[in-house]
């Protein structure tokens, strides 16, 4: 879809420009993600998180003022890749939402049902899809829904940042690239600058280098046997 982009959750803290996907927020997965208001929008356990990722950034972009934020606690901390930026620590929900300039009642209220909805953690594997669903709540959580509980509390703010569009140039499958009258003849591309030629539905973590690569060599190959 030329219209879409793969677009990540980056720390609200990275710059406006080339913040990078190193600032990506790995922690959606075991978190409770809510806007603005405090409200939850999305099953943040929805899958894996290599298949995943590249949405969340399209989804934190449709919420007001474009802003997510993610909260965990003590025991989902050492779970994910650490980030670039520290998380903010707090010792109880309402601090916590004061620190991310949240309602606070709002954010409790929500920590509050979201935690009275979550069953037994007995099951509970950060590396696979769990099972551990929610009972009753809307957005469900589909796996690694535990309760929010343990202290201290931790949060961090959601920005939409766009790895690289699906709108480029469309090649055969030799790198050349085409247009509507045919190919031109002396160029060929790979990478991002063609990644929407090849993708279709959703994204796996890696598919855009593994686009460069392939394509890369096809396309120096062709275009060398050109020149020569």
């Amino acid at each position: 879809d030329p219209t879409q982009c793969h677009a990540v959750a980056i720390d609200g803290r990275a710059p406006k420009f080339d913040g990078g996907i190193v600032t990506r927020l790995d922690c959606v997965i075991y978190s409770v993600v809510v806007n603005k208001h405090a409200e939850r929008f999305y099953d943040e356990g929805e899958d894996v998180w290599p298949k995943r990722y590249a949405i969340w950034g399209r989804l934190v972009a449709a919420q007001p003022d474009q802003v997510a934020y993610s909260i965990i606690d003590a025991k989902s901390l050492d779970l994910f890749m650490p980030s670039v930026f520290p998380p903010i620590k707090a010792d109880t929900i309402e601090e916590l939402a004061g620190k991310l300039d949240l309602p606070e009642q709002k954010l409790r209220a929500t920590i509050n049902a979201f935690n009275a909805a979550c069953g037994s953690a007995d099951k509970f594997h950060p590396t696979e899809l769990d099972g551990l669903t929610t009972s009753g709540l809307t957005p469900a959580k589909s796996n690694w829904a535990r309760p929010i509980v343990t202290p201290p509390f931790y949060g961090y703010s959601l920005r939409p940042g766009v790895t690289f569009t699906y709108l480029g140039l469309k090649v055969d499958e030799t790198a050349q690239t085409t247009t509507q009258t045919g190919p031109i003849k002396n160029l060929w591309a790979a990478g991002e600058t063609m990644a929407g030629s090849i993708l279709g539905q959703g994204y796996l973590a890696g598919f855009g280098m593994t686009i460069g690569t392939v394509f890369g060599r096809i396309a120096g190959r062709e275009a060398a046997a050109y020149v020569n």
